[in-house]
């Protein structure tokens, strides 16, 4: 079992002052408020397309509420790549591109901090956990030409997160400062081959029921014609497209290196356009796709012989415009670098089994 545990004392005692007018109830956190006690609906869900009982999604109109916080269960990991698909805590029934609360636990947030400004926390990219302090995400989030990172201190990560411009969430999120950003020695920042770095973290994230890690594929591993899911808080469109404040997912078909290769060879890229080994492609239907600010966020697929536990198979990397019908968006093959994390992982003194989904369980 993992060391790494949640203080179960942890709360947010924050009420929601909104009494509903047709109903003797109070809004507050569900563990607040006894079963039996909670006025809900015929489906006892929350519905954010419609007028809210209460003005926080993740509150429910009680009728008796305690005051007194029902304590969770003490958190046990599992280990890696294990869903919530349910989400944790409340479940909010809502446009289906948005995740459900913890339903990822394993995704991430890379805020950065120009020298030039006083302002910590602006967004980056997206990442995903592999270990308790350290996150996986694409190089080109971490170097480049407009944002040098010469300075670890100004990178910072956060993990738990929903609603990035929310602290109204059923649990905490948590924030870790980075430590140290490895970077691939063979990443070329033009053409983004080999586009993966590794981030550790200063202190190691503590598992909670919505911070979790996510699995890696050993190397060598492969996948055909599977249904994955990609993530992150990434723009809805690319040219005029607003980044999302919730974190939101897409279903993508992983597609074929041939096919994928003829479909990019139809866009600007030409006819004798040949994609380097370091990538693979999912997606190619319209309006379904990663975007502009999604980069580094994971693409995880189901693991064969598991129920509802997924692995990591790709980092959103580059596409041709967002939800382009016939044009997949472009991956890092993460089974590519498997001897790459490890041997970086273990040369920081770090264990790797917990992103081993044969063995994270043991741990």
């Amino acid at each position: 079992m993992v060391s790494f545990y949640a203080d179960c004392k942890t709360s947010f005692l924050h009420y929601d002052k909104n009494f509903v007018s047709q109903q003797s109830c109070q809004c507050v956190p569900p563990n607040l408020c006894a079963d039996n006690d909670v006025a809900v609906n015929g489906q006892g869900l929350l519905d954010i397309r419609l007028q809210k009982l209460c003005r926080n999604h993740f509150y429910v109109c009680c009728k008796n509420p305690t005051g007194e916080l029902n304590l969770l269960d003490p958190f046990i990991f599992k280990g890696c790549g294990y869903q919530n698909s349910i989400g944790v805590t409340t479940r909010i029934t809502s446009n289906s591109e948005n995740a459900q609360f913890g339903e990822m636990p394993w995704s991430v947030v890379i805020f950065f901090k120009e020298i030039s400004t006083t302002e910590r926390n602006k967004y980056r990219c997206g990442g995903s956990l592999i270990h308790p302090q350290i996150v996986v995400t694409a190089a080109h989030c971490v170097t480049g030409t407009e944002h040098q990172f010469s300075v670890v201190a100004f990178v910072s990560v956060r993990a738990g997160d929903w609603n990035v411009k929310s602290q109204e969430e059923p649990l905490p999120h948590q924030d870790q400062d980075v430590q140290d950003i490895l970077i691939h020695p063979h990443f070329h920042d033009g053409s983004l081959k080999n586009d993966i770095a590794l981030l550790f973290l200063a202190a190691p994230m503590v598992l909670t029921d919505n911070i979790g890690l996510i699995c890696l594929p050993q190397p060598n591993f492969h996948l055909e014609d599977a249904l994955c899911i990609a993530s992150g808080w990434g723009k809805d469109a690319f040219k005029k497209g607003k980044h999302s404040s919730i974190l939101r997912k897409v279903d993508l078909p992983l597609v074929r290196k041939d096919k994928c290769v003829a479909a990019l060879r139809n866009t600007r890229l030409g006819a004798f356009y040949n994609l380097h080994k370091s990538f693979i492609c999912a997606g190619g239907e319209k309006n379904k796709d990663t975007c502009k600010g999604d980069g580094g966020s994971p693409l995880i697929c189901p693991i064969p012989g598991y129920m509802d536990r997924f692995l990591q198979i790709g980092i959103v990397s580059w596409g041709i415009g967002c939800g382009e019908t016939q044009t997949p968006g472009v991956y890092v093959n993460v089974a590519l670098y498997s001897q790459w994390i490890d041997e970086q992982v273990s040369a920081k003194n770090f264990d790797i089994t917990p992103y081993k989904y044969d063995l994270s369980s043991f741990i």
